[in-house]
């Protein structure tokens, strides 16, 4: 199955602790701040620690009159309590991740007393061998390359995570890991995983499969059809995990798919036989799925974020187009950074590849698993694109706790403009825009560091589990203001949560790139002006522009096929303000949402 683009985000509630609350506002406080002080006071009993952190925040800054003395700062002691219960809560029942939550959120604040000795490290530490007491290498190593990137790791970190990689056969990772234990000077053991020269395709072939998705039968004009899904999958460990995209195994997971649907996978045509399987987790952004088999894999393919395919590099696709089963098929990356996901980017490749192919592996010469392919331009030939394996690598630990993966978000639309990185839209009750944030904003730093590109700040972000406390800065005008952000959890599709939550005119400058102001009196309520148009978007190359007056003569939101369109008669200014109709599309699916 080809695809145009990738699926939305599906993305779910996590838990929060309890703690108690107390204190009242102070007498003849106005109703407003008294109403935003019980709103932090609920927040604290309710368990939701970090969010109420962020509403103090914001009180502190905005200084609201008629608070007494000092409210604030009881309100934050009582959150500060319910924090440090809330960790050593999940440090004693080894909740690592909720642990690592609050440490980060801890930091943030800058109140590293708040979780007493622990550092970031030695909490993954204890997460790493939690998962090697259990038996999960895949996940301990996983776990110990978040520990290597933060500071400057030892050589015990720097060994112990080599021999993880080189007893899983990651060759692409055991010779990143030993590069750099020769940069800091340090022995590098002789490992089996450090063997020169990349496995033999006979081997890799034997890690793909066939994913078979029986949907029963079709009925066409009274006539019966099968229904199949096939597409591809390779594994990953050898206990029998594969990934494959999301898109392959959609029915068995979506919960508004009705009919039948069984998964299965198969190693070869000859034999014919199809295994079980099951999906364990699923990343509708990423595209991604993790299935489990009751088999052992004869090969697991593994990769490295540092292997990354630059354009003229030769690489390889394994998958089963029209299933036919183990086809290796060869080309060059065309480019990379091409934004086809709501999150991160992919990379272009020239590999031949059809309906089957999606789901398998893309390789370089060495090798190395350097993305998974999920899509292509079928009336294109040659343009077909892949997961890299830096967002895979990102992805994995969420696809192995089960269900849908959860994404951290802001809530917030950007652009990349001269002026930096320019907030569009802030979605309302969105965590920007509880903190603070407002279309024209710019924002300076995420957690202390500087971002200019959309990209990378999505990056960024994917490091957090929400809830989780950043904090950003952010420009408006010559202002430049530090605020406490605390993450939520990412919609399934952003700007479709945007039409249920806010107008429609506010919603267009962060799906067409056109900012409007109402025109005229009130019956002229669908006249408007252009106030703003983003560089590149969809109302760009229309050939809208700023001062061009015009109405809204008809718009239509078709959620099904994933897409909205607007009719606007328009007097464009560049057009010498000569009357026309124009008719712009885009997809619900934007990529420009933090």
């Amino acid at each position: 199955m080809r695809l145009l683009r990738a699926l939305a985000l599906v993305v779910l509630s996590s838990a929060a602790f309890s703690c108690a609350s107390s204190g009242r506002p102070a007498a003849g406080a106005p109703p407003l701040a008294e109403a935003r002080l019980s709103e932090v006071r609920d927040l604290i009993s309710s368990g939701s620690i970090l969010q109420s952190y962020q509403e103090i925040s914001l009180m502190r800054r905005e200084a609201p009159t008629g608070l007494a003395p000092g409210e604030l700062d009881g309100l934050e002691t009582q959150a500060d309590e319910g924090f440090v219960a809330a960790f050593q809560k999940a440090v004693a029942e080894k909740g690592w991740d909720d642990a690592l939550r609050y440490l980060r959120s801890a930091l943030a604040l800058g109140r590293p007393d708040l979780t007493g000795s622990w550092t970031e490290k030695s909490l993954l530490d204890a997460q790493a061998g939690g998962f090697d007491s259990s038996g999960e290498a895949l996940l301990s190593l996983l776990t110990r390359l978040r520990a290597v990137a933060i500071g400057d790791p030892s050589e015990a970190d720097l060994s112990a995570a080599l021999e993880k990689a080189s007893a899983l056969g990651n060759r692409a990772l055991a010779r990143s890991l030993a590069a750099r234990m020769r940069v800091r000077g340090f022995p590098v053991p002789q490992l089996p995983g450090l063997a020169e020269g990349p496995a033999p395709f006979a081997d890799m072939l034997e890690g793909t499969v066939t994913i078979w998705v029986n949907r029963g039968i079709r009925i066409e004009k009274g006539v019966g059809f099968p229904d199949r899904v096939i597409g591809s999958g390779f594994f990953i460990d050898t206990r029998g995990y594969l990934l494959t995209n999301y898109h392959v195994i959609k029915s068995e997971v979506d919960p508004t798919y009705e009919g039948y649907s069984r998964l299965f996978i198969r190693f070869n045509e000859t034999t014919g036989e199809k295994i079980p399987a099951k999906v364990i987790g699923f990343d509708t952004v990423f595209d991604l799925a993790l299935l489990k088999a009751e088999t052992t894999a004869s090969y697991a393919f593994g990769g490295s974020g540092s292997e990354r395919g630059i354009p003229g590099d030769r690489v390889f696709a394994i998958g089963s187009p029209a299933g036919l089963e183990k086809t290796i098929t060869s080309g060059i990356v065309s480019a990379t950074g091409r934004r086809f996901l709501q999150m991160g980017d992919t990379v272009q490749v020239d590999v031949p590849v059809n309906p089957g192919n999606s789901g398998g592996p893309l390789l370089n010469e060495k090798g190395d698993l350097i993305g998974v392919v999920f899509a292509g331009l079928e009336q294109f030939e040659g343009i077909n694109f892949a997961v890299p394996y830096l967002w895979i690598e990102k992805v994995l630990p969420l696809l192995f706790k089960g269900g849908e993966a959860v994404h951290p978000w802001m809530g917030a639309a950007l652009a990349e403009t001269e002026k930096g990185l320019e907030v569009l839209y802030a979605l309302p009750g969105s965590p920007a825009a509880r903190a603070g944030l407002a279309s024209g904003d710019i924002l300076v730093t995420f957690n202390g560091a500087l971002y200019s590109s959309l990209r990378d700040v999505q990056e960024a972000i994917l490091s957090f589990s929400p809830p989780s406390l950043v904090r950003i800065s952010f420009r408006r005008g010559a202002a430049l203001t530090e605020a406490v952000l605390c993450l939520g959890e990412r919609p399934q599709s952003p700007i479709e949560t945007a039409l249920k939550k806010d107008t429609r005119e506010n919603v267009l400058y962060p799906l067409f790139g056109i900012k409007l102001e109402r025109a005229g009196a009130s019956l002229l309520r669908n006249s408007f002006v252009v106030k703003r148009v983003t560089r590149g978007s969809v109302a760009d190359e229309a050939g809208l522009s700023e001062n061009d007056p015009l109405t809204i003569q008809d718009w239509k939101v078709d959620n099904k096929k994933g897409y909205a369109v607007l009719q606007l008669y328009v007097k464009k200014r560049k057009a010498a303000f000569i009357e026309s109709v124009v008719q712009i599309a885009s997809y619900l699916e934007t990529d420009n949402f933090i």
